[in-house]
């Protein structure tokens, strides 16, 4: 029975081999896949650890705000934070041969879905820029990604900031946007059509320091009397109520 089969046998095992043979274009495709894949692979692990984007995903929003305000600096930018109340859509204000650029900055554990894209579509026609700019550590739905190309937004995912974080030297800038500092005022960026009226404002300065605030922040403290004691702050004397 054995030696009726072994004929069989045979034939399957040269017929394997043979298509094992002709398929070698595939195998060779495989490997280079494969292969390609583990290059790319410990490339990004080499470019997050460069960058110290780990010590990002530490931060609160407000550092990681303050990170990207000295990152786009360092980039070429002239850089202004918007109001931390009201930003409509941007957390900076970035210019650069006369391009306005609204940045919006999501510190996340999760993907960033459409809304990110949203407020950027909206805070580019309210800040008068010409392009918008969503930053995140992390990536971006499939849904956000498809809502911001029909919309002409630019997504930074997690690889693309820690390339432009190790182009302007990676951890040292870290350092330096959580160095502490003394508490300074936050530059409001505003949009063009309203600078005059902002800076003509009257009644509008801090009851303690007498800085000049926006429209904005004396509605908002206005709006909440009980926990002002009805009088105008600024951001610095708000946190400190």
């Amino acid at each position: 029975m054995a030696s009726q089969m072994d004929p069989y046998v045979d034939a399957f095992v040269n017929g394997l081999l043979h298509g094992l043979i002709a398929a070698w274009p595939i195998w060779l495709l495989l490997a280079l896949f494969a292969a390609s894949a583990l290059v790319v692979g410990l490339y990004r692990r080499r470019l997050i650890a460069r960058s110290g984007l780990k010590d990002i995903d530490a931060m609160s929003g407000n550092d990681f705000e303050r990170y990207l305000a000295i990152l786009f600096s360092k980039l070429g930018y002239q850089v202004q934070r918007t109001a931390s109340h009201g930003d409509f859509g941007a957390d900076l204000v970035t210019s650069r041969k006369r391009e306005r650029v609204a940045v919006q900055a999501k510190r996340r554990r999760r993907r960033v879905g459409v809304k990110a894209v949203q407020e950027a579509v909206a805070a580019k026609g309210y800040y008068s820029c010409d392009k918008a700019i969503v930053v995140t550590n992390s990536f971006f739905t499939r849904q956000a990604a498809k809502l911001a190309d029909r919309n002409g937004v630019d997504l930074w995912d997690r690889y693309r900031l820690a390339k432009e974080m190790a182009a302007i030297g990676g951890k040292s800038v870290i350092a330096q946007a959580m160095t502490p500092k003394e508490p300074t005022p936050r530059q409001e960026a505003k949009a063009p059509e309203d600078a005059q009226a902002f800076e003509g404002a009257k009644g509008r300065t801090c009851a303690v320091c007498g800085q000049r605030v926006s429209e904005k922040v004396r509605d908002y403290c206005l709006a909440n009397e009980r926990r002002f004691g009805g009088q105008i702050l600024c951001y610095r004397h708000q946190r400190v109520r």
